[in-house]
């Protein structure tokens, strides 16, 4: 257990980190020992996302801030967001890391080089609230608070899909988060008092989880096992596969703010302040220790410093070299068929392949030509450009990569 953390975000503008160390008195009990305190952030912090040494951290003032956990110092902060960052997740290989905000854009920025790679400046009609990336590295999915969840090639940076969820009756118009499972065979979202589990296969609901409160937060355990939490302060535990394979603990008085899985522990934090450190072993659900942080806590990450090395490779590739062979500006294969079965038969959905660099130059040749036209200045006839594919928003030109701040 030597090394482990968690980083705790909070509504009070500070990253609070503790430490799971034993206690000098009694060496086999162990207590959460508080590590740092840093006020990096002018707002609340939103959300926090951790690979190998690194953990990011965006807040309610448009700031992503970068630490390094083995220096203990502020690498560097981001400000290509103008809305609070809802949404921080790094790519497998840790090679880059996604955000998305509330003014609808997502970025990916290349960790190698700290400058961003690609922007999205429409990545959603409304506020980006979170992304989940599948565990082989070439797909992605992001749900906006307009109730749409979009397929993201990573390979090529386009927009597979978009579906549309605001008239399924069974999330009560609220979808607060998405997650692949770790095998990624299937995916989870979370409504206003149910968590949907959605198979890959299938492309239907294996089985949908009810509750009695609002859920606040989810994390899976395994390929098979779920854990959310509730408004109440209960958390549930099920598999997604056996409906009497369901526990359900009152471990909060007040609501259970955030959660996070690293192997078999879990960390969870209530709105209270009361951050826990939790082992699962099959059906033994045991609290480590606990810790009152006297702040109210928003999200929450739970790290092992302990291993040097484990995560630490990042790679100098783009997102569209994460896959050898494929070619620029192709489709990869692997990553459009499982999107397929992401939005099949789930609800109505509009294709979105049309390549963002040509639609760019239309739209700069379709200005030119209006313009041109204004001013007399057009000679011959004007050429009309042609597209076969249906497109429900137009796809922003790329970003130029800016300058780590």
């Amino acid at each position: 257990m030597a090394g482990l953390e968690i980083v705790v975000g909070t509504y009070e503008e500070f990253i609070v980190c503790y430490r799971v160390e034993p206690l000098r008195t009694v060496g086999e009990k162990l207590y959460l020992k508080e590590s740092f305190a840093a006020h990096l952030h002018t707002s609340s912090v939103r959300s926090l996302a951790a690979h190998g040494k690194y953990v990011a951290t965006g807040g309610a003032d448009d700031r992503i801030c970068l630490l390094d956990m083995r220096e203990g110092t502020k690498v560097t902060e981001f400000l290509h967001h103008d809305g609070t960052i809802n949404a921080l997740v790094f790519s497998n290989n840790g090679s880059h890391l996604l955000s998305g905000s509330n003014d609808g854009s997502m970025v990916a920025i290349n960790m190698s080089k700290l400058t961003v790679d690609k922007t999205w400046k429409s990545a959603h009609k409304s506020a980006v609230q979170c992304i989940s990336i599948h565990p082989q590295g070439k797909m992605a999915l992001t749900l906006g608070s307009d109730m749409t969840l979009k397929t993201w090639d990573l390979i090529t940076g386009r927009a597979l899909f978009t579906t549309a969820l605001s008239k399924n009756s069974k999330y009560g118009r609220v979808l607060s988060d998405v997650q692949w499972s770790p095998d990624g065979d299937h995916f989870a979202l979370l409504g206003n008092r149910v968590a949907d589990i959605i198979s890959i296969d299938t492309t239907r609901s294996v089985r949908t989880l009810e509750f009695d409160s609002k859920p606040t937060a989810m994390c899976w355990l395994s390929d098979e096992e779920i854990a959310v939490g509730l408004e109440s302060g209960v958390l549930i535990m099920a598999n997604i596969h056996e409906e009497e394979q369901q526990e359900k603990m009152q471990i909060y008085d007040t609501r259970l703010k955030a959660i996070s899985c690293l192997g078999n522990y879990i960390a969870t934090a209530s709105s209270a302040g009361d951050v826990s450190l939790w082992h699962l072993d099959g059906l033994n659900f045991t609290q480590i220790c606990t810790q009152q942080i006297g702040c109210r806590p928003i999200c929450l990450a739970l790290i092992n410093t302990g291993k040097p090395g484990q995560q630490e490779s990042t790679q100098n590739a783009p997102l569209r070299e994460s896959v050898p062979g494929s070619k620029n500006g192709e489709v990869s294969e692997s990553a459009s068929s499982m999107a397929t079965k992401v939005v099949k038969e789930l609800a109505w959905v509009s294709v979105e392949t049309e390549d963002p660099v040509q639609l760019a130059a239309a739209k700069r040749l379709k200005k030119r030509q209006l313009a041109g036209t204004k001013n007399k200045k057009l000679n011959g006839p004007q050429k009309r450009v042609k597209s076969n594919v249906f497109i429900e928003e137009p796809v922003d030109e790329t970003v130029a990569p800016s300058k780590a701040c």
